[in-house]
């Protein structure tokens, strides 16, 4: 006798930590700003409003509370570790590129 194949989707009941889903909100978010205040510099080649650069104080604020809560979803026991590893890379990549940017 065949087996009978289940028809419908399978979902998966793993859960993702609330500490990551913060962490890669404020990332994205303050990765967003950053790649808007370059590209606002580049296309009115370095005379920026000092709005500009209250938003990449913000973002600088988010970077740091994303790599915070990411180190703390570190050591939760639920949700997966690829969510948790993605959000601390990219609040490293905020932070690294605010840097960057101060350098310049």
């Amino acid at each position: 006798m065949a087996l009978r194949r289940k028809k419908g989707y399978k979902f998966s009941d793993e859960v993702m930590s609330r500490d990551a889903i913060i962490s890669l909100i404020f990332g994205i978010v303050g990765l967003i700003i950053i790649i808007f205040s370059i590209v606002i510099a580049i296309i009115m080649k370095g005379a920026v409003p000092e709005a500009i650069g209250a938003l990449l104080l913000a973002s600088g604020i988010m970077a740091i509370t994303a790599l915070i809560f990411a180190l703390i979803s570190l050591n939760d026991s639920e949700g997966g570790i690829l969510s948790k590893r993605g959000a601390v890379i990219i609040s490293i990549i905020d932070l690294i590129l605010l840097v960057f940017i101060y350098i310049i």
